[in-house]
């Protein structure tokens, strides 16, 4: 597994072993919306996110958060794919891996962040329901496309405010988070066969030992890896 899709797991480490308490699981639509020369295109993955609140952990109280679900496929009526992941780049450059998490909260209007979420922001997760625009301090998911699907680096990053520089004719409306009981989508590996598993990690490209620069000086396909695209309770 890349180092840096294993990063943000050990930083859970020392919280999920004191789990206990509270929890919340909700299943969700995330619903992508454009215009292709004007006219409107909707799609969307199913995933689900559990919050449970850490009691006895290694560094005292606070919360936890698992994630399962894959990347949104926005097909956009030939003008290549587009794939919506499950994380954010920041702007440093670095990436963001808990933006449902947090933004799941935000969308439903709770302004707690996970660490500490009370108990009616528990109940308040066990009964949301309906759609609501996606809210997370206005940062979006990252957004890419391929040059060519079947080779994993040829992955290069879309800006979604202005979609039309790359693919001409089509506009970015928004997104939308729906509650669902609908079944956790599946399927991206049917479409990118390259994801094999989170031990048999892409050909992305990496910088050479020793080679250095910042974050915001790599694109973004130095950065991601598998669970870039798809998440199995991570």
């Amino acid at each position: 597994m890349n180092r840096r899709d294993i990063i943000p797991m050990l930083g859970l480490a020392p919280v999920l072993a004191g789990c206990g308490g509270e929890t919340a699981n909700v299943r969700f639509r995330v619903i992508a919306k454009v215009t292709v020369d004007g006219d409107p295109v909707e799609a969307s993955t199913v995933m689900e996110v559990k919050y449970s609140r850490v009691t006895n952990s290694l560094i005292g109280a606070g919360g936890a958060t698992q994630l399962w679900g894959e990347a949104l496929i926005l097909d956009l009526k030939g003008r290549r794919t587009v794939y919506i992941l499950p994380l954010a780049v920041d702007s440093s450059g670095a990436l963001i891996h808990n933006l449902y998490e947090g933004a799941v909260l935000r969308s439903f209007g709770i302004t707690n962040s996970i660490g500490v979420l009370e108990d009616r922001d528990f109940e308040r997760l066990r009964t949301a329901s309906g759609r609501v625009p996606f809210n997370y301090f206005s940062k979006l998911p990252a957004f890419v496309a391929f040059r060519d699907e079947k080779i994993p680096n040829t992955v290069y990053e879309i800006n979604p405010r202005q979609m039309a520089q790359s693919f001409p004719g089509v506009e970015f409306v928004g997104l939308d988070i729906e509650i669902v009981d609908s079944p956790i989508s599946t399927g991206l590996q049917n479409r990118l066969q390259w994801l094999v598993s989170p031990t048999e990690q892409p050909a992305f490209d990496r910088d050479k030992p020793g080679h250095q620069r910042s974050a915001k000086d790599e694109p973004i396909g130095y950065k991601i890896g598998y669970i870039s695209f798809i998440r199995d309770g991570w």
